[in-house]
């Protein structure tokens, strides 16, 4: 297969916008097979709260990289990488679409621009400073990150505590500070692999809080709070506190007594409606085509139309 035959559709958004149905029309209609650029939906353990496509979606068109890490496991965005572009090749290869799909922007961003790459060996060093940097208030290493890194330090959020770590993290090891390695020459774009069709899909913002909130209901009746009891007694909380999605940390303090069932859902309806406004905040920064809709067949018309006919 040419080049200038291979094509790769990406379907980015914020949450609640609609990409798992959208994209699984898609994929119907271009011979497709789907790739799973949220975070959320990596891990196996956890399910209602992380809104996966439903099994009889998964069998009726590829979905990869849903369920295949355990909480347990360590991941970061260069080995998705490294594995994007082998199944994205692989999929070409049997003359289908990869369709890379999902709400990670950061992930996506790295898919088209590269990343920095950490070698192995740094691996040991890099665990001794995230483990020390984990003990500093935010606040105290939000200041240590403004002389290091203040064109960094303005772009990041003064209590998101986890990028700001990130930062410091790549300068204690390799010197340099995270504004120097953006400007470096990137590893590697799937552009270098095809032509890239990349469609950010936007609802009204009312629509989307409406749609979370809808969303969160159905999550709780389809027994939420139970398969978190279920992983507390796995011996699972630390891994729900630390890397799974909104909702799961928040039921592990309901069960602990800190609020009651009605502000359990408010607490997780306001995190998850600011998580939106931030994934909107990014992808309005990013370089692909922005369609605003209303409705679904149209807006599966209107991706449809372009990439069939470029």
């Amino acid at each position: 297969m040419s080049f200038q035959k291979n094509k790769i559709l990406i379907i980015g958004g914020p949450t609640a916008s609609g990409k798992t149905e959208i994209s699984f029309k898609i994929a119907k209609e271009v011979n497709g097979e789907i790739i799973s650029c949220d975070s959320r939906q990596f891990y196996k353990e956890i399910n209602i709260g992380t809104d996966k496509p439903p099994l009889w979606m998964r069998n009726e068109i590829p979905h990869y990289f849903v369920d295949f890490l355990s909480l347990k496991d360590e991941f970061d965005v260069f080995q998705y990488k490294n594995l994007v572009f082998q199944k994205v090749r692989e999929i070409i290869s049997r003359n289908k679409v990869p369709i890379i799909v999902g709400g990670s922007g950061f992930y996506i961003r790295t898919l088209l621009r590269g990343l920095f790459y950490l070698p192995p060996e740094f691996k040991e060093k890099q665990r001794e400073i995230r483990e020390r940097l984990e003990k500093e208030t935010t606040e105290d290493l939000y200041e240590k990150l403004k002389n290091i890194d203040p064109e960094i330090a303005k772009k990041i959020n003064k209590n998101d505590k986890y990028r700001i770590k990130r930062a410091i993290e790549i300068y204690e090891i390799t010197g340099r500070n995270m504004s120097y390695w953006q400007k470096q020459k990137t590893d590697g774009s799937l552009k270098e692999i095809g032509k890239i069709f990349y469609f950010i899909l936007f609802r009204d913002r009312e629509e989307i809080y409406k749609r979370i909130k809808e969303r969160i209901e159905k999550m709780f009746e389809k027994g939420w709070i139970d398969e978190v009891i279920d992983l507390k007694n796995k011996s699972y909380e630390k891994y729900l506190r630390t890397k799974a999605p909104i909702g799961y940390r928040e039921i592990l303090d309901f069960l602990e007594g800190k609020y009651n069932f009605e502000e359990l859902k408010e607490i997780i309806f306001k995190r998850t409606k600011d998580y939106a406004r931030k994934q909107i905040i990014w992808f309005k920064r990013e370089e692909g085509e922005f369609i605003n809709f209303k409705d679904e067949n149209e807006v599966v018309n209107k991706i449809l139309e372009s990439f069939k006919n470029d």
